[in-house]
């Protein structure tokens, strides 16, 4: 069966190569690897760690040996099988929404940890005129929806943006 493992590493060499082995090892079938390499991910201790996905096809209890030999390895293991993102939502911005850094409000959602912007169609009729932006989100449930939705709506505030909800959000 094919199941995705979303596990967190040191931002040091030779970590991914630490996190394979168990998989080589108990002869698993490695489909991909996704990095999420992010400069902002800094933890408590000073350190750096980054988030990689696996996506492996192997029966359920090698499964539960790769992740007890990563464990036993250092690596945290965030999640197995499970969809991290379950509810999806499309809002519009209005404003000058490339003027006052799309890529911040995008780093400011993506960095939660709970949604991330998965699309975004951009409209720039004139250089100084308002701009809009539709902005497809993820979020990991309906409560997280909800807190980006808060996010969002501070971030409309603190850029004069006007912010365009669904109906049903609102």
């Amino acid at each position: 069966m094919k199941v995705t493992m979303d596990i967190e590493l040191k931002d040091e060499p030779g970590q991914l190569i630490l996190a394979l082995e168990p998989v080589s090892r108990n002869k698993a079938n490695l489909i991909s690897v996704f990095h999420y390499h992010k400069s902002n991910n800094t933890i408590k201790t000073g350190g750096v760690r980054v988030q990689v996905q696996l996506v492996l096809d192997a029966k359920s209890p090698v499964i539960d040996k790769i992740k007890d030999e990563m464990e036993k390895a250092g690596i945290r293991v965030l999640r197995i099988g499970e969809e991290k993102y379950r509810e999806i939502m499309t809002v519009l911005m209005i404003g000058h929404v490339v003027d006052t850094d799309i890529r911040d409000t995008i780093n400011r959602i993506d960095g939660t940890g709970i949604a991330e912007i998965i699309d975004m169609s951009l409209s720039m009729p004139e250089i100084e005129e308002p701009t809009s932006a539709a902005l497809t989100i993820n979020a990991v449930g309906k409560e997280e929806l909800k807190e980006t939705v808060r996010i969002l709506k501070d971030i409309a505030g603190e850029k004069e943006l006007l912010l365009v909800l669904p109906i049903e959000i609102s």
